[in-house]
């Protein structure tokens, strides 16, 4: 059976794509972040910036997204969070995670020829781009999708049963094309935790400790508080079958933030969101949207 490194390579190489592994220091961190670029053939039209979950990877679990853009022409930079990452060595930490998504904007853009920038966050990772989007420290984004984003989290044995029950779904097992059977698994309190680890600052060594870790930062961030403050052009996805991240909280912020634009789905889970159809396809229709008023 493949590794998961071979099928990486397989299924880049079925796309005429190139895959570039990087690293950078991330001194608030206290350790080095991996990220990797996706190449398309031809010249890139677009440049997204991409920041995955809370317990996931700079690949996990976004490849089919990826495939997407690819195939539109754009370039990908997708990166650990801080704290996540077999690779990476940088630790989670409420404050220092703030400056993360400003630090990959730099490293997605250093060196490379100057593209419109798009930024898409799954969870965790759309908290932190509408944090930057509120900052300014990504003014420069020309349009951002934020998938199934939390304004306040709570994870106990309720959602994480009704998270299972949506995962035994086609969309959701065809995945395994890209992870393996046990890849597919994702990480809850101790399962995996190996394959994708949470490192804290504050680790006290308790199995579900991530998730106050987690609503600690939230807490900070007061994203609907903020909201408001966000300018440019955003899409929203959540969904009504979500049991971590609640449709009204997508709802909530859709009302703060102006002109955004919200994407309803019926019946997804907060895993499966990233990779269903209807996401994936306003993802793309969306970023080649705002190309021209970019350009």
């Amino acid at each position: 059976m493949k590794g998961y490194a071979e099928r990486l390579a397989d299924w880049a190489a079925r796309l005429g794509a190139t895959v570039h592994a990087t690293r950078y220091p991330r001194v608030e961190a206290r350790g080095e972040a991996c990220a990797v670029r996706l190449v398309p053939p031809g010249a890139p039209t677009a440049r997204v910036l991409v920041a995955h979950g809370a317990g996931n990877d700079a690949l996990f679990p976004l490849l089919e997204l990826f495939g997407a853009l690819l195939a539109s022409g754009a370039e990908v930079f997708s990166f650990d969070v801080d704290g996540h990452g077999c690779a990476s060595t940088t630790v989670f930490a409420p404050g220092s995670v703030r400056t993360a998504i400003a630090a990959a904007a730099d490293q997605a853009e250093r060196g490379r020829p100057p593209l419109p920038l798009h930024v898409v966050g799954h969870s965790l990772g759309g908290s932190l781009m509408l944090d930057a989007l509120a900052s300014g420290s990504l003014q420069r984004a020309a349009s951002a999708a934020i998938l199934s984003s939390p304004v306040d989290v709570r994870i106990g044995a309720r959602t994480v049963a009704g998270e299972l029950r949506g995962f035994f779904r086609l969309d959701t097992l065809a995945q395994r094309r890209h992870y393996g059977w046990w890849g597919l698994v994702p990480a809850f309190g101790p399962v995996k935790r190996a394959s994708y680890p949470f490192r804290r600052v504050d680790d006290d060594g308790r199995a579900w400790s991530y998730v106050a870790a987690v609503q600690r930062l939230l807490a900070e961030l007061d994203l609907e508080a903020r909201a408001g403050t966000i300018t440019h052009p955003t899409l929203l996805v959540y969904s009504d079958g979500d049991w971590i991240v609640p449709h009204a909280q997508g709802a909530r912020l859709a009302a703060r933030i102006p002109g955004a634009e919200l994407l309803s789905l019926r019946g997804v889970s907060h895993y499966t969101l990233p990779f269903h159809r209807l996401t994936i396809e306003r993802v793309v229709r969306w970023i080649g949207q705002h190309q021209l008023a970019a350009a």
